[in-house]
């Protein structure tokens, strides 16, 4: 029985929240900025949202990080939580849809080498770090791009590799579903 839009977008949206609030509580020490930490493990949602619940999970995520933005950065400049919630959300599934054309990748997880693995995490975290700095450049937001850049790689990179391996483990004990005719 397929899963309700508004319930995959609310999903997505709540778990971002509590991902965000809990990176931020038990991560803290390793955030570089408002912008950066070295542990980001709500960076696993976005492809796991991107893969499971496609273009319903790039506006769970949209929904998400726009009310984080907010929570982390405050209202004084609208413009630029949009722009980082939109990036936050939309890098993922240009990132999923690079790796579904060059690597074969299907939805579901199932059948993910750790090689595959590897090549969408470093994707998505290449993407969403790699937008998000165009952006902080171009605004004048933060003062090195490089080493924001680094961070938010490796601390994208780290959460969205063990959380997604977490996930394929799990996957693995759920049995198939029977194909439909």
């Amino acid at each position: 029985m397929p899963v309700p839009a508004m319930l995959q977008v609310s999903v997505v949206s709540a778990t971002w929240i509590l991902l965000y609030l809990a990176n931020d509580w038990l991560f803290d020490r390793f955030a570089v900025s408002n912008y950066a930490s070295w542990i980001f493990l709500p960076a696993a949602l976005r492809m796991l949202a991107v893969m499971l619940a496609g273009w319903k999970g790039v506006l769970g995520l949209f929904i998400g990080s726009f009310i984080t933005g907010i929570y982390s950065l405050g209202t004084a400049d609208p413009g630029a939580v949009l722009v980082m919630a939109g990036v936050s959300a939309l890098a993922p599934m240009v990132a999923y849809l690079l790796c579904v054309y060059l690597l074969g990748l299907r939805s579901d997880l199932k059948g993910l080498s750790a090689t595959q693995l590897i090549c969408v995490s470093i994707a998505s975290a290449l993407l969403t770090a790699g937008l998000h700095n165009v952006h902080f450049a171009a605004t004048g937001t933060i003062a090195s791009v490089a080493n924001n850049f680094v961070t938010m790689f490796v601390g994208d990179l780290i959460g969205t590799f063990v959380v997604l391996y977490a996930a394929k483990l799990l996957m693995s004990f759920v049995p198939s579903r029977p194909e439909s005719l």
